[in-house]
């Protein structure tokens, strides 16, 4: 008798239908596929925050050398309301002659001769513009004010993908302190 029960349980003991796995199978592809774009996603965000990265340090960077050095520069008739110069030409009481502009898209200083090149290739810059106002300031002439400087820019990542590429547009104001202007009255 015991046998028979034990065939018993064997018949009544029935694997997967072929409906169930093929629902398994299919609720799983959907997990996996989910899965997938989910980190495509989280890999095109990385992408894209470490381009947003390089373009803040290298556009930071640029603007404070030029800034430090522009504060205590002489600036003379260079006067473009309009912004329309696209160098900057500035006598620093140290280093000289030193000339601001862009070659290949990377922001390049001159000084003594020698051409630096101040910002990486990993970085695009489109647009440096300089306004520069008050330089042509006289006892007479002039608005009597300290020579002004406006750089704008406008940088993008290097991205080999056009959707992961960031355009950023940066303005900002930086006052020349010569101090034969400060100091004369």
């Amino acid at each position: 008798m015991r046998l028979f029960n034990s065939h018993k349980l064997k018949n009544d003991q029935h694997g997967f239908s072929l409906i169930e796995v093929l629902i398994s199978v299919f609720v799983f592809s959907m997990i996996v596929i989910a899965i997938g774009g989910i980190f495509t996603q989280i890999l095109a965000l990385q992408r894209r925050g470490a381009g947003a990265q390089k373009v803040q340090e290298n556009t930071l960077f640029a603007l404070e050398l030029m800034a430090r050095e522009i504060r205590v520069s002489k600036i003379d008739n260079q006067d473009a309301p309009l912004c329309d110069r696209t160098t900057l030409t500035i006598v620093h009481p140290v280093n000289g002659t030193v000339i601001y502009s862009t070659s290949g898209g990377l922001i390049q200083r001159q000084a003594g001769g020698t051409v630096t090149t101040i910002t990486s290739a990993d970085v695009n810059f489109s647009r440096l513009n300089f306004c520069v106002l008050g330089t042509t300031v006289t006892a007479t002439v002039g608005d009597q004010k300290q020579a002004r400087v406006g750089i704008i820019m406008q940088a993008s990542s290097r991205a080999t993908r056009p959707e992961d590429t960031l355009v950023f547009d940066l303005e900002t104001t930086v006052i020349s302190r010569d101090n034969a202007i400060e100091f004369s009255n």
